[in-house]
């Protein structure tokens, strides 16, 4: 049998707090550890301090969004070798979508989004 794989460092950029909520309980249902930010900013800053193992990043938030807050996470050596899966409601957006990868985004999933799918897709993210 394949040991378990080790439990991950999770930072859930959502500004919805029950979104944030559900995110949270369900990472740690599956044993990671989780740290929310609210904004873009808190998220960059949360992610420079912390060195998270992936970002959960939503677009459309307060004070920096999503696109500003992965442009500061790429550019900056401290974070830009962290995996960020955008979640975001305007995911099927093509133009978000190519916006995003091309800004380095791992993947674009749309909201609501299928829990279980999406954190199979982060866990092999996190652990390549």
């Amino acid at each position: 049998m394949a040991p378990e794989p080790s439990p991950l460092r999770i930072l859930v950029a959502e500004d919805d707090p029950a979104v944030a909520r559900l995110y949270t309980a369900y990472a740690q249902s599956r044993g990671h550890t989780v740290l929310v930010a609210h904004d873009g900013a808190e998220a960059f800053s949360a992610a420079a301090d912390q060195g998270p193992d992936l970002i959960l990043l939503d677009v459309a938030m307060p004070k920096v969004d999503g696109r500003d807050a992965l442009r500061r996470l790429k550019a900056d050596p401290r974070t830009q070798g962290i995996p960020v899966l955008v979640i975001s409601a305007h995911g099927s957006d093509q133009n978000l979508r190519e916006l995003m990868l091309g800004l380095g985004a791992w993947d674009v999933m749309e909201k609501p989004v299928d829990l279980q799918i999406a954190f199979n897709k982060a866990e092999r993210l996190a652990r390549r």
